[in-house]
């Protein structure tokens, strides 16, 4: 007998796998597609190495102006295809030695759930004391009104498959998914154009960042409807319910994703209101048996999967109990410039009557910017006298800065103990220390208010 049994190998169970096993627990992992899951296999990884041929093509364009001659600048979108499968593939294969490493069992078959301390798959049963849910989640396959083929619909699973580029893409959905994807597709030189059902793009960002990232768009040359959505499609005619009527050469589905919880047998006794319910130690209602990751819904990120990871396991050996704080969970949207944010937004400290300071730096202000001709977006900074509250960045390098916030919040650091921090120059992280005195009126290199 096993004492866990872990079903999905995506950053959730092989999180949980190998730290059991480093607890001293013995483990067998279920993965019925590929071991690291939809991060590695068909979402964070495969997207950000095809992000990172879209930078530097986007930066080769623009190097005139600093002193370096680069003509007749053309990609190879066969190559970058290949690059990002090789990239997963390699990750893949030094992942799953990794695991072995720590002597966990991996069964690569679909795993089913007989009863609490039986897993079942085609060709074995095993015995396990406990069992973690890990099956992560899938896209939001939309269904919509009118006479269409199947495969005039892309999810973001399909396009990572695709042989050859778009000419014009309509994209649903203006979250992490359809703005990265807006982006590589645009630097590639499709016409791209988002439709979103909420009134602001980055519906659920601060409204500052919302704004600047239309900024960002129209720049891009990127067209975009808010308040809007699919009425019908007829062919390849797609209409809108703002009466606008649009032919691209296919869809992609960036609105979100669904988990996966059918689980085997067991699942009839779950509790599932979409997601596996949970409570605050990623229990279910049945007594050994635990869901972590997209399954939850509690958030719905590849290191928040991580951190319920090491939270649960800790949990099964000794009953600590870390409450998941949601607050404290860094997010971004990749592409040039980052995009960043943790904690509350303006509008939500507003919603709640809390009292907070703000404070908001240019990025044009630093020196490092100016030198690296990355001087486009912001440091929003939302604090008070004891906490910082919420930051939200849009930058070269936020993804780093907002790490530096996330510290903060997570150990309490309060803004006057974080001006005592000698930050280096010249760095993008200085706008972190600008943005702190900020909070006080007291920024060295922008006029006082």
């Amino acid at each position: 007998m096993f004492d866990i049994g872990i079903i999905g190998a995506g950053p959730a169970g092989y999180a949980a796998a190998i730290r059991a096993s480093q607890r001293g627990l013995s483990v067998v992992l279920f993965e019925k597609k590929d071991i690291g899951g939809t991060c590695l296999n068909r979402g964070c990884i495969p997207t950000k190495t095809i992000l990172h041929s879209c930078n530097v093509l986007n930066y080769l364009k623009n190097t005139n102006k600093l002193g370096i001659n680069a003509e007749n600048i053309t990609f190879d979108f066969s190559k970058i295809q290949e690059r990002q499968k090789i990239v997963s593939e390699k990750i893949r294969k030094s992942l799953t030695a990794l695991i072995k490493g720590y002597g966990i069992t991996i069964v690569e078959e679909e795993a089913n759930i007989e009863n609490k301390h039986v897993i079942k798959t085609t060709s074995n049963s095993f015995e396990v004391k406990n069992i973690i849910i890990a099956t992560g989640s899938k896209p939001n396959k939309i269904k919509f009104s009118g006479n269409y083929d199947e495969s005039f619909v892309l999810t973001s699973d399909d396009i990572l498959n695709i042989d050859e580029l778009p000419s014009t893409i309509l994209i649903v959905g203006s979250g992490a998914i359809g703005i990265e994807w807006a982006r590589i597709l645009a630097c590639l030189g499709v016409k791209v154009t988002i439709v979103e059902m909420m009134e602001k793009i980055v519906p659920y960002a601060d409204y500052e960042v919302s704004e600047r990232v239309v900024r960002l768009l129209k720049k891009s040359r990127i067209d975009f409807h808010t308040s809007t959505t699919i009425n019908e499609i007829q062919g390849k005619s797609v209409i809108l319910s703002n009466d606008k009527t649009l032919e691209p050469d296919c869809i992609l589905l960036g609105a979100g994703r669904l988990p996966e919880t059918c689980c085997g047998k067991i699942s009839d006794n779950l509790e599932i209101n979409k997601f596996i319910k949970t409570d605050c130690n990623f229990k279910t209602n049945i007594e050994n048996i635990y869901a972590i990751g997209d399954v939850n819904g509690v958030s719905m990120l590849a290191h928040s999967a991580m951190k319920q990871a090491e939270d649960v396991i800790e949990y099964i050996l000794n009953g600590t109990c870390h409450a998941f704080n949601k607050n404290l969970v860094p997010s971004v949207i990749y592409g040039t410039p980052e995009i960043a944010s943790i904690g509350k937004t303006e509008q939500q400290l507003q919603q709640e009557e809390i009292e907070y300071k703000k404070s908001f730096f240019p990025i044009s202000a630093l020196g490092k910017a100016y030198a690296d001709d990355k001087i486009e977006g912001f440091i929003k900074i939302l604090a008070n006298d004891t906490e910082i509250l919420g930051a939200h960045i849009i930058s070269e390098e936020a993804s780093a800065m907002i790490e530096q916030i996330a510290i903060a919040m997570t150990n309490k650091i309060s803004p006057k103990q974080l001006q005592e921090v000698i930050f280096a120059h010249p760095t993008y992280s200085e706008g972190i220390f600008e943005s702190i005195l900020g909070l006080d009126n007291i920024a060295l290199h922008i006029p006082q208010n």
